[in-house]
């Protein structure tokens, strides 16, 4: 079954990891066709195969080799995933995008050793791809199509480890080097080491792209800058809620049943003025209903309609957990029910409720505007 989510389509399911396909790939796909295809007499030479001995166009070999890599970068989030989730990790979804793929990974496993593991398993399974499909390219030679592609996709791999190997966010060996730095020295610093670190190959890569590098590693600057940024944003506001637990910042909203009706739940949540409530099935919390949903049936449906057909399925946090490591699943969903160790509903986080409690502890957000200082009294 395919399912749409953000834009995504659902796929693939892997030990219960979603893979979904973003729309903007559709966009990808002919742009790297047309890319790989030009490229295809200098891959051919650098194979030592004659174009001539090719059997297809240049847009057809542009074609698999597109959907050639979507696979191997889709092996290579897999490989961070599964190593995650064997470290005890939790994995929300893989995401193909226009830009590669991403690994939502919700809960990072604990050792920074563990996380240098994660980190590294795919640009090196990347490699090891790139090395087999290089002995597939010599053991087929005598088939010029099938030996070019081997080439071809091998090559492609070799480029997408040796890239991700780059010790900067958002790279994976950034997150190799960051996690290497914080066996001796914490998270914490060993992020800020990383990005800036980071940021010194992005000028690198930019001067470099000004003086003769083209304008794509310029681009690689900019995406490197921007990753550093980002992970240290992360970072930031990661330790700043320190070891504040999600029990302390939910807030209290009413229940409902699944196979209540949306009447009966609009009437629940006007009872206690809430906009949000948490939907109960058999004992477990399976995710939340929200008024504008509810108010944008009719009211002759709201009386057939069951909330389970209205409602949004979510992934309880638990009121114990620090808030730090899934304050980002927060931010990204908006908002998620809240269960106490033993399984019962004890409320509702939102993603504004984190936002007044990093602003209670301190943190300023990027535009924020400082208080002006106070003037004495006359």
């Amino acid at each position: 079954m395919t399912v749409f989510k953000r834009g995504a389509i659902t796929v693939l399911t892997v030990k219960g990891v979603p893979i979904r396909l973003h729309f903007s790939v559709l966009l990808l796909i002919p742009v790297l066709t047309y890319a790989l295809a030009v490229q295809m007499p200098r891959v051919a030479a650098a194979a030592k195969i004659p174009t001539e001995s090719l059997g297809l166009p240049g847009w057809a070999w542009g074609l698999l080799a597109s959907i050639g890599l979507i696979v191997s970068i889709t092996l290579h989030e897999l490989a961070h995933t599964l190593v995650a989730m064997k470290y005890g990790g939790k994995v929300d979804s893989i995401v193909l995008m226009a830009l590669g793929g991403v690994s939502q990974i919700t809960q990072m496993p604990k050792r920074p050793t563990q996380e240098l593991v994660m980190a590294a398993v795919g640009p090196a399974l990347s490699v090891v791809l790139g090395v087999v499909l290089g002995l597939g390219w010599k053991a087929f030679a005598a088939s010029p199509n099938l030996a070019f592609y081997f080439f071809m996709l091998g090559y492609l791999n070799l480029v997408l480890g040796v890239f991700n190997f780059i010790p900067a966010f958002p790279m994976d060996g950034g997150r190799v080097l960051r996690a290497a730095l914080a066996t001796r020295m914490g998270k914490y610093r060993a992020t800020n080491v990383a990005a800036v670190i980071g940021k010194a190959l992005a000028v690198a890569f930019a001067v470099f792209g000004v003086f003769g590098g083209g304008i794509w590693m310029i681009l690689i600057a900019f995406f490197v800058w921007s990753g550093a940024t980002q992970e240290k944003l992360y970072s930031d506001l990661q330790h700043a809620l320190g070891h504040v637990r999600v029990g302390e910042v939910q807030s209290f909203v009413p229940q409902v049943e699944s196979d209540s009706s949306l009447e009966e739940a609009r009437l629940v949540l006007r009872e206690a003025g809430a906009d949000s409530a948490i939907v109960e099935e058999h004992g477990q919390t399976v995710g939340l209903v929200r008024k504008l949903d509810i108010l944008s049936h009719p009211p002759d449906e709201r009386m057939k309609l069951r909330v389970s057909a209205c409602m949004i399925a979510a992934q309880p946090l638990t009121s114990s957990e620090e808030l730090g490591d899934s304050f980002d699943r927060v931010l990204r969903e908006g908002e998620l029910p809240v269960v106490d160790p033993d399984g019962n509903a004890t409320g509702l986080i939102r993603s504004q409720d984190i936002i007044d409690t990093l602003r209670s502890r301190g943190f300023h957000f990027p535009g924020d505007r400082k208080q002006p200082p106070s003037q004495p009294r006359p």
